[in-house]
């Protein structure tokens, strides 16, 4: 594993899901009450086949619920992915970095259905400089192509940029590529936030 030196930060690339908001509490729950253990892995699974943005998930969705005899409309059942709480304290801390100069990105994980809602509906592109969406770029984290693609765009050398997220896999492939990479912890909230992205400034 490369260990990444200490240039200058220029930009920061943060995840979405246990970084900057999370998924509000329920989905699981009620994916069991539909269709049992089963139902839930499956419906899970379908989910990271349509990250890459090769698959649309309420379609994907749909098939797991016929499979499983889940009554219901895959549409309304998708629509649980979008209950989504976005942390105002976070995103604060986006802005003061961009107000110093330094170029923030979102990098993550979503499915088509997801992404757009977040973009088009909740507004989170707009406290970034950029953003990287798993189905807009065709590759998922950990994949080492992620995160090329993200450093090709933003004209960045790995040293350069810090990677932040709440999967210890993902951070991992990150540094292999010489990124400063941290675990955030959702818990530790926005002050733990501030502490991670404080150590590299």
């Amino acid at each position: 594993m490369r260990r990444p030196d200490r240039s200058p930060l220029r930009a920061v690339l943060l995840d979405a899901d246990g970084v900057l908001q999370r998924r509000r509490p329920g989905l699981v729950r009620g994916l069991l009450r539909r269709g049992g253990p089963r139902f839930l892995v499956d419906a899970l699974r379908a989910e990271v086949r349509c990250l890459r943005g090769e698959h649309d998930f309420p379609d994907a969705l749909a098939a797991v619920m016929r499979r499983h005899r889940v009554a219901g409309d895959a549409a309304d059942v998708a629509r649980g992915w979008l209950d989504i709480v976005i942390d105002p304290r976070r995103l604060e801390l986006v802005d003061e970095l961009r107000a110093r100069g330094i170029r923030v990105a979102l990098a993550t994980n979503q499915h088509r259905f997801r992404g757009l809602h977040m973009r088009d509906a909740l507004g989170l592109d707009e406290h970034f400089d950029a953003a990287y969406y798993s189905f807009e770029l065709g590759t998922a984290k950990p994949d080492a192509a992620f995160f090329i693609r993200a450093l090709d765009d933003l004209g960045e050398r790995p040293a350069s940029v810090l990677f932040v997220d709440d999967l210890p896999g993902n951070v991992r492939a990150a540094r292999r590529l010489g990124i400063d990479a941290r675990l955030h912890l959702w818990r530790t909230g926005a002050a733990g936030l501030r502490r991670t992205l404080a150590s590299r400034l």
